[in-house]
């Protein structure tokens, strides 16, 4: 199936064990916001490296040595960087993995989390600000506290540990990402918003 392609050509391109459970996150490496949840994921995935993992790096940009710095130090040949990757091979990478994990500081809403839904990945993140709107605690992922390292740490464990409820989010996943989340549903509802606060027309009294 696509999953089994897309691993194969990854662990061929990337010397990646397929056998092990693999991580993935996509997002630009800049300053601010995205270099935090860089080192706040680099800082969780520490502590569970007594389990066997890797982790896939989709994204580039002006802080990636700040990046490559905060991974070697915390997870030191745990992480595969793939560079920057078109929509397409994004989606790839996402569906070759077993979990999506981004701590998203101060993230406003998260497309990335649900493009990897809807590939088929559950996600682990943390429940900030609209993070919630795309990912369903339980359901199609697993969020943590905003800002709690220790407690995202501990769902990624749980997920590893858990082949069972990882293909039960998978399936959820996959369903809310195409259904509710998708792009008909979107516009469906924002029409009935539209409609709902709209003005009533005015009426024609005939006085001109």
């Amino acid at each position: 199936d696509r999953r089994d392609a897309c691993r194969k050509e990854l662990a061929r391109l990337h010397g990646l064990d397929p056998s092990v459970p693999w991580l993935a996150v996509a997002a630009m490496m800049r300053p601010g916001d995205k270099l935090a949840s860089y080192c706040a994921l680099a800082r969780a995935l520490g502590q569970v490296r007594d389990l066997p993992w890797r982790l896939l790096v989709a994204g580039d940009g002006p802080a990636r040595a700040e990046v490559e710095a905060a991974f070697a130090a915390a997870i030191p040949e745990r992480a595969a960087f793939l560079g920057a990757l078109s929509l397409n091979e994004v989606a790839a990478a996402y569906a070759a993995a077993d979990l999506c994990v981004w701590p998203a500081v101060n993230e406003a809403y998260g497309m990335a989390l649900l493009e990897a839904q809807a590939a088929g990945v559950p996600v682990v993140s943390c429940a900030t600000r609209g993070v919630p709107d795309v990912v369903e605690h339980g359901r199609t992922g697993l969020l943590a506290p905003a800002g709690d390292e220790r407690a995202l740490a501990g769902l990624v464990r749980e997920l590893l540990l858990d082949e069972g409820q990882r293909r039960r989010l998978s399936a959820a996943a996959v369903a809310f990402a195409a259904g509710e989340r998708s792009i008909e549903s979107a516009a469906i509802r924002l029409g009935e918003l539209l409609n709902r606060f709209a003005a009533p027309p005015e009426k024609n009294t005939g006085v001109s």
